[in-house]
């Protein structure tokens, strides 16, 4: 895994590839937040479950709560952190 950084504030962020991704290969962060449903990858969050596409990522910010975005989304924010 590699710290991305936005603005000034390091991240934590992990990219989906797609199906047949096995759970030791995922993050211990990602594997608390997520859920394996039908082949499927979802994040789990109070307001409800948000299925994860291939290409997505997943961020965990400061407060440790876990975000997903787009490729181009996480493209146009972040940056790999030196």
């Amino acid at each position: 895994m590699t710290l991305y950084r936005h603005r000034s504030r390091p991240v934590q962020a992990w990219q989906y590839e797609g199906y047949g991704i096995s759970i030791p290969l995922m993050p211990s962060w990602v594997v608390a937040c997520t859920e394996r449903r039908d082949g499927s990858l979802y994040l789990v969050r109070r307001s409800g479950k948000q299925r994860i596409e291939g290409g997505e990522w997943l961020i965990r910010n400061l407060d440790g709560d876990p975000e997903w975005m787009t490729e181009a989304e996480f493209t146009e924010k972040f940056e790999e952190a030196a």
